[in-house]
């Protein structure tokens, strides 16, 4: 596992980078700090801080200031295998299918078998990441008060009655530091600060201790027969105005509470100004890498704030963030695990286009880790090659279920979503985009295209054993995500649009990196004859131009928007696809009724695509009504009869930056498009975000005319950009020459670029 993450990071590291030395937009990230008059909901106001590893809740408990703590890598994973049912065969579902008999539909069980759950999800807490612990600082939250989050600096400054705190997490260390800031340093005004546990019912009681300089809280986490369990402390020592927390996992010591407890002391006592010029260092570096400056103000703070969010909880070589940021209960929702059929892959969205690629590192490092275990499932489950990731994976899974000691080589299969068939692409697709936004060899040889070529190898094999209906497949028996389940003779189990759009997607992807790589010519061929088989999106018995999740189906009122996805997130139909397709695209997403629930960031994008009248109107209508007090956004819109929004502050909404940017800068198919769906009246700039083919872009607009567009070629290779303009002029360099160049079908612009090189565009002159 460590060699293979430290591979990946040094394709990042490697890959090039041309970020700007200082930030684009300063006013604009400014005017997205996060100021606020009360923080005593911690749903609604508790404010997030942390380095991408460690990361803070900072909220109010009556005039105390809550700071409650969590680090990726801390997990309880356990995993209750005993009370699994068998793992559920493709052969065995393919007889119980037409079965009457076969009442209960949530699980698939060998012939004559018995079983009763409830199974290890749903009986245990477990697996999940579990809190660390708490620090409160008595008296910080008396009123009055004002908090003020500046997400340039990473620093929440809280005024309490008289009294100036400031709370941090330091870019590059893993502390807490709590400074009290209204007194002169000689006056000694303390920070009053105390460390507590978080119980809960199912692990052992914690431990508390000190010693002369610190104070700590220690929680071992059981193991099971496979998993050796895990311990970690956090640790507090306090000097005069100035605290220093620290957390240690049994992963980085073997004394877990000592080691906690000499990293606070020595930051409490060591050099402040440094630690904290090199934390504003490492943030203005962040923010240095792209900006944008836009007319509303409501979707430029979404797109800075959720940056910011992602920032906080993701950074290379760290466990993957799981369902939330920080962790409000003992026991998080749904496990906090992560979720493929969209929420954790939407986590990371924002970051492809926004030019910081590298904080989906710990993602990629997740699926390519799972890939041998996915090897198996698509061997146990299906009896066929190449790999199959179901929809729930957990952190610290064994990757050879073959040596697993618990039965069923410890793995869970969640019933019935667990056997929707685009999933298996889905997951692996963000290392595809990762790679086509930040295009490394080394990185496509050994990650992105060892996963999306078993993939495809998977799809290869199901599409070979499906039935056929003419010159094509009935894609099935699958899934709708999120709908319908399992029904009689697989009534509306089959095409679903998600799937063929996605294994459309993957057979694209498999094919072009094999081409690249010059390799598996016999794969690409087969690849090929497949995706030639798949049928068309299914459709309306009562309207054509209607499409619908699976075949059969009546529309419906979706969880995830099925209907949209071969748009995005599939990627499939775009901006170039017949007029014909493009238009019954439109037609679904303008009549599809969605509950609110998952993924307005797809239908959003969507919107942005396709280019529809309402695509700016309705994204600032969701994100504003989305939106709270501190920053975040909620699960649905904002009502207090919905319980979800309660559950803690949702990772997958940080991929709201992506919408915003697709208004201004859109990249599918290797084509740049520069504001295709932006308001003509409002004024909007960006600097540096980066396009598929490795292309940083920027750009202005303002009356409806899009002024010079600045292109830098970090690889170097094909460029291919849709002229704003009816005719346009080019120059290479900043000292080149303007020179007419063709204004191809569609208005097409196609160059040849050098890596490094820097090219701009404009109207052509009369």
């Amino acid at each position: 596992m460590m060699t293979l993450g430290r591979s990946i990071l040094i394709a990042l590291l490697t890959a090039g980078s041309l970020a700007l030395a200082e930030v684009p937009y300063p006013a604009a990230l400014d005017r997205a700090a996060v100021a606020m008059g009360t923080l005593g909901e911690p749903i609604n106001d508790a404010i997030i801080l942390g380095n991408g590893d460690l990361n803070v809740l900072v909220f109010a408990e009556g005039n105390d200031l809550v700071i409650r703590v969590t680090k990726n890598d801390v997990w309880d994973a356990r995993l209750d295998s005993p009370l699994d049912p068998p793992i559920p065969t493709l052969a065995r579902l393919l007889e119980l299918g037409p079965l009457p008999e076969w009442t209960d539909r949530e699980y698939i069980l060998p012939a004559g078998s018995a079983w009763k759950g409830p199974d290890s999800y749903h009986a245990h807490a477990y697996p999940c990441p579990r809190a660390c612990g708490v620090l409160r600082v008595r008296g910080a939250a008396a009123p009055p008060l004002v908090a003020r989050l500046d997400i340039r600096r990473a620093a929440l400054d809280v005024h309490s009655g008289t009294a100036v705190y400031r709370v941090c997490i330091p870019a590059n260390e893993n502390l807490i530091v709590v400074q009290r800031l209204d007194r002169p340093a000689d006056q000694q005004a303390s920070v009053q600060c105390a460390v507590e546990p978080v119980k809960s019912d199912d692990i052992p009681a914690p431990e508390t201790g000190g010693n002369p300089v610190a104070t700590w809280v220690v929680q071992q986490i059981p193991g099971d027969l496979d998993w050796p369990g895990m311990r970690f402390a956090l640790a507090l020592a306090l000097d005069g105005p100035n605290a220093c927390a620290s957390v240690v996992t049994s992963f980085e010591s073997s004394a877990v509470a000592e080691s906690a407890a000499d990293l606070a002391r020595r930051a409490v006592t060591g050099d402040a100004a440094a630690r904290q010029k090199d934390h504003e260092a490492a943030w203005e570096a962040f923010w240095s890498r792209s900006g944008i400056a836009i007319q509303d103000e409501v979707l430029e703070r979404v797109w800075y704030r959720n940056l910011y969010f992602l920032r906080c909880v993701s950074k290379p070589g760290v466990i993957s963030t799981g369902l939330f940021a920080g962790l409000l209960d003992d026991k998080p929702a749904w496990h906090g695990d992560y979720h493929t059929n969209y929420n954790i892959q939407q986590t990371y969205w924002s970051a492809y286009a926004a030019n910081q690629c590298e904080i989906t590192e710990p993602y990629d490092r997740l699926i390519a880790g799972y890939m041998p275990r996915a090897r198996w499932l698509a061997r146990t489950i299906f009896n066929l090659s190449g790999a199959y990731i179901p929809h729930v994976l957990f952190a610290y899974e064994a990757p050879d279920p073959a040596t697993a000691k618990m039965p069923g080589g410890r793995q869970y299969i969640h019933h019935v979503w667990g056997f929707t068939q685009g999933v298996n692409g889905f997951s692996v697709q963000p290392l595809w985009w990762h790679y086509k936004y930040r295009p490394d060899r080394a990185f496509l040889e050994q990650t992105a295209y060892p996963a999306v070529r078993d993939v495809a190898d998977f799809q290869a094999d199901f599409v070979a054993r499906c039935e056929r209906n003419g010159e094509r497949v009935v894609l099935a028996p699958s899934v709708s995500p999120e709908h319908w389940g399992w029904t009689a003779n697989f009534e509306r189990n089959k095409d679903c649009a998600f799937d063929i759009a996605m294994f459309r997607y993957i057979f694209q992807a498999a094919i072009e990196g094999a081409t690249i790589l010059g390799v598996d010519a016999d794969k690409v061929a087969r690849w090929k004859e497949a995706d030639r088989l798949l049928p068309d999106y299914p459709v309306s018995a009562d309207d054509a131009q209607l499409v619908v999740d699976v075949l059969n189906a009546p529309p419906t009122e979706y969880n995830i928007p099925v209907p949209t996805t071969p748009v995005f997130p599939c990627d499939v139909i775009t901006f170039a696809s017949p007029e014909a397709e493009l238009a019954k695209f439109a037609h679904t997403l303008s009549v599809l009724r969605h509950n609110g629930n998952n993924a307005p960031i797809m239908l959003a994008v969507a919107r942005a695509r396709l280019g529809t009248p309402d695509a700016f109107d309705w994204l600032r209508t969701e994100l504003d009504r989305r939106e709270r007090r501190n920053g975040t956004l909620s699960f649905n819109r904002l009502d207090p009869r919905f319980r979800f929004n309660d559950f803690g502050h949702y990772t997958e909404m940080f991929g709201a930056a992506l919408p915003v940017t697709e208004l201004v800068l859109q990249s599918v198919g290797d084509v740049i498009r520069v504001f295709p769906a932006w308001p003509g009246h409002l004024k909007a700039e960006f600097r540096t975000l980066r396009t598929q083919g490795g292309f940083l872009v920027s750009a202005s607009m303002a009356d409806g005319e899009v002024g010079e567009v600045r292109i830098e070629s970090t690889v170097g290779g094909p460029l291919r950009l849709v002229s704003p303009w009816d005719k346009a002029e080019m120059k290479r360099g900043a000292d080149g020459a303007w020179a007419a160049v063709p204004v191809g079908d569609a208005r097409m612009i196609q160059t040849d670029t050098a890596a490094q090189e820097v090219l701009f565009f404009r109207k052509a002159s009369a």
